[in-house]
């Protein structure tokens, strides 16, 4: 993996870029982002009078709302789709998000900064998480190597605690490919700390095998 203090930043482009929703959603989405770091992190008298207003916004959101279930999806990589994800979906505020950069050596790298809301130890980032963005990332490796699988097996290696509120810098780039399976590895550093490493096993599914995979979210 790229040294990422020698990677030229102007050399990448922006990777399944997703952009805001006309009806608000996405601005929807980062406000909500702000109000769960607020009530993940901080210390309040009484929220008695705010409890009432996010519960007349949640039914007013609820109304306004038209159910689109993931069963009726007519294919990957849909605005619905993308937005959901729990690690880079701009719709979803429980995401960070990661916003991918890819590189023309195949490199996919994410710079982001997670705030308490993604807590595990006091003052680190939970391992769970860290987990959750190598599993997006080492996918999105795929993607962007127009060659993609489903996770079989992934293992992480903890190196340092991951600090909150401190950019830190995911990398991944696709390796070895025999038939189905493909493997990858990936990187997290904050700083020129390495916090830890991931190595992954996905297998393409039959159904993709002959599928154009340049369009690698679609299925």
């Amino acid at each position: 993996m790229t040294d990422p203090a020698n990677i030229d930043d102007t050399a990448g482009r922006p990777f399944l870029v997703q952009p805001d929703d006309p009806a608000g959603a996405t601005e929807l989405a980062r406000q909500l982002r702000r109000i769960r770091g607020l009530v993940s992190g901080a210390r309040f008298t009484d929220l008695s009078a705010e409890v009432e207003a996010a519960r007349e916004l949640a039914d007013r959101i609820e109304a306004a709302a038209t159910p689109f279930p993931p069963a009726e999806y007519e294919s990957w990589g849909i605005p619905e789709h993308l937005g959901s994800n729990p690690a880079n979906g701009a719709r979803n505020p429980a995401a960070p998000p990661l916003e991918p950069v890819v590189f023309p050596d195949g490199t996919v790298r994410a710079d982001v900064t997670l705030s308490v809301a993604f807590q595990g130890p006091p003052g680190c980032v939970h391992g769970g998480i860290v987990a959750l963005l190598f599993d997006e990332m080492l996918g999105l490796a795929n993607a962007a190597a127009e060659h993609i699988g489903m996770t079989a097996d992934l293992q992480i290696t903890y190196s340092a605690p991951t600090p909150l509120d401190v950019p830190l810098r995911f990398e991944a780039r696709q390796g070895e490919i025999d038939g189905r399976k493909i493997w990858c590895a990936g990187t997290l550093y904050a700083g020129e700390t390495l916090c830890a490493s991931a190595e992954g096993l996905f297998i393409t599914p039959r159904w993709l095998v002959d599928a154009d995979q340049s369009r690698p979210l679609e299925g």
